[in-house]
């Protein structure tokens, strides 16, 4: 009889845990889509995430940090910005569409010139930006991160 017992409990407990919320209290974000990792001058960014958050209180604002790879250093500007969206619905899920222009995704304030270029050329900006999210109640998203991203100069 109490094999009988302890296989039901062990059954239950299997059953109540597969069944349990995919949904955590911590937002969740994931890159959907780039609209492309090569901005042409005057060019713009669009940045597609999908966003989940199990009270569906999520901010209205996306956190992008802009991390400049260019070997050759130089000063930057606006290394972070806050990308605002419209309210989280109330959903659990949801979409975010962030469209970056040309000016909040440039990263140095005056790039080098390209070595040997005639006319000279200035290096693109070479770059990836983080991302992450925050809700009412202060839990933060992971901080995800683009793949490389090249911004004509």
């Amino acid at each position: 009889m109490r094999i009988i017992l302890s296989l039901l409990t062990v059954l239950f407990v299997v059953v109540i845990a597969c069944n349990k919320d995919k949904f955590q209290t911590k937002p969740t974000i994931r890159i959907k889509s780039l609209s492309s990792n090569f901005i042409p001058a005057n060019g713009s960014l669009v940045i597609t995430l999908e966003c989940t958050d199990k009270e569906g209180d999520v901010k209205d604002i996306l956190v992008i940090i802009k991390n400049r790879l260019n070997k050759r250093t130089t000063r930057t500007v606006r290394n972070t910005l806050w990308y605002r969206f419209p309210d989280f619905p109330n959903s659990m899920r949801t979409e975010i569409v962030a469209t970056l222009n040309y000016q909040d995704i440039l990263s140095a304030e005056n790039p080098p010139t390209i070595p040997g270029s005639n006319p000279p050329q200035r290096e693109l900006d070479t770059l990836i930006l983080k991302l992450a999210v925050q809700d009412i109640a202060g839990n933060r998203s992971d901080t995800i991160s683009t793949k490389q991203i090249f911004v004509v100069r």
